[in-house]
């Protein structure tokens, strides 16, 4: 079982790579576009990680398989990113108001 952990975990590591690697090229191919909406595309390295690090403790939890069937993956794709996106909001409100309160403050 740890074999196997350890194959997912280089995998997983190498396809994050490699879909950097092809998003990095596409926002330099659209630079132009990409300039002049910059603050939406800073996330993407941070999201990147997210997504290695969900897929990997994804394959732990179910013993270096996918669950049971592509419903029940989906299942655990949408309910994630559900909740990332949720926390994402959430932190985004409360950063933007302490931020705006204490930059008032001085």
């Amino acid at each position: 079982m740890e074999d196997e952990m350890l194959k997912v975990n280089i995998l997983s590591i190498t396809a994050s790579g490699f879909l950097m690697l092809l998003t990095g090229l596409l926002l330099y191919l659209f630079k132009d576009l990409v300039s002049r909406n910059i603050r939406f595309f800073l996330p993407i390295p941070p999201i990147g990680v997210a997504a290695y690090i969900f897929v990997f403790n994804m394959f732990r939890y179910y013993n270096a398989e996918l669950p049971g069937n592509f419903w029940d993956t989906l299942r655990e794709l949408t309910y994630s990113a559900v909740i990332s996106g949720i926390v994402f909001c959430t932190y985004s409100v409360l950063i933007l108001l302490i931020t705006y309160i204490f930059k008032g403050l001085h």
